[in-house]
């Protein structure tokens, strides 16, 4: 399979319509068609189903597709590093969920992209399972994790953690507590983020098992839980950072306590060989990390 393959047979797939990604591509009809036929004898599968006016993807072309966009995205970026090698640009890609770690990384690329003005920096959101799968398969520089333990990874503990509390509306009888209990929340009707990790650390701070009927609904972008929330849903558990950033004056944050907080992780391939701009990169957050813990020194 050659790279210029690929990217054809992602405009069709995009495009929808052979005949307009060949259009847009600057090649003809029957030339496009013919590269694809080939490109299915090659693979020894069926990628399109074709009709009338459009194209749909088989199995076997929706799975082509998603590593296709993978390996051409790779090439790409291995051409801009290697283009920028003497001046030190090209991309950085980093995969995050919501954490308050994401505003560490972003002043290092700030500082890294004065000292490199060729520099872009790609901050793209995730699941923890696509943010994994990513960067095994190499779309990602960085992810950063919740835990410290990341024994299959390169990996450095940041100066974060990500702080959990209670979003409810301000009618809510429990906005007269300045800190929110296990006690106060037994019963209670939560909207809950949907990764597993914090339903079991939340557990282990509830003191028991939460019972599913508790919990009525579950968000991945904190701008859902602050939806679900205003309309009464329910009281969200959230990150206070996001939380206390938002204008909507119908919502209070409250902290629980005792605290409930993740730390964060930089993450990165152990067998993988950065470019030379994440090698910077890791250099100036690994200046950072140790900035802050003399700071905290100095303080004591």
């Amino acid at each position: 399979m050659e790279l210029q393959t690929l990217r054809n047979f992602i405009e069709i797939a995009d495009q929808g319509n052979i005949t307009a990604a060949a259009r847009t591509l600057g090649i003809s009809q029957p030339a496009l068609s013919r590269q694809l036929k080939d490109l299915e004898k090659e693979l020894g599968v069926k990628l399109l189903v074709r009709g009338n006016r459009h194209v749909s993807l088989t199995e076997d072309g929706t799975y082509l597709l998603n590593r296709a966009r993978e390996l051409t995205a790779i090439a790409e970026r291995t051409k801009n590093n290697l283009q920028g090698k003497h001046t030190l640009g090209g991309d950085l890609y980093i995969g995050a969920g919501e954490t308050s770690a994401k505003r560490l990384m972003l002043q290092v690329s700030q500082s890294l992209r004065h000292q490199y003005p060729s520099l872009h920096v790609h901050v793209t959101y995730g699941s923890e399972d696509s943010l994994i799968a990513n960067l095994e398969a190499g779309m990602y520089d960085f992810i950063l994790r919740p835990g410290k333990e990341q024994p299959q990874y390169e990996s450095l503990l940041l100066p974060v953690r990500d702080a959990w509390g209670i979003l409810m509306t301000t009618d809510d009888p429990l906005t007269d507590n300045l800190l929110i209990t296990p006690n106060d929340l037994t019963d209670s009707e939560l909207i809950f983020p949907r990764a597993t990790h914090i339903r079991n650390a939340y557990e282990h701070w509830l003191g028991q098992g939460l019972d599913p009927a508790n919990i009525v609904g579950t968000y991945d972008l904190t701008a859902d839980a602050l939806g679900m929330t205003t309309v009464g849903l329910g009281r969200a558990l959230c990150l206070e950072y996001l939380a206390t950033q938002t204008s909507n004056t119908s919502l209070t944050f409250r902290p629980l306590a005792p605290a409930l907080a993740d730390p964060i992780t930089l993450v990165w391939k152990r067998d993988r060989e950065l470019s030379r701009i994440a090698q910077r990169f890791l250099g100036l957050v690994h200046e950072a990390v140790d900035n802050q813990k003399n700071s905290k020194l100095t303080r004591n």
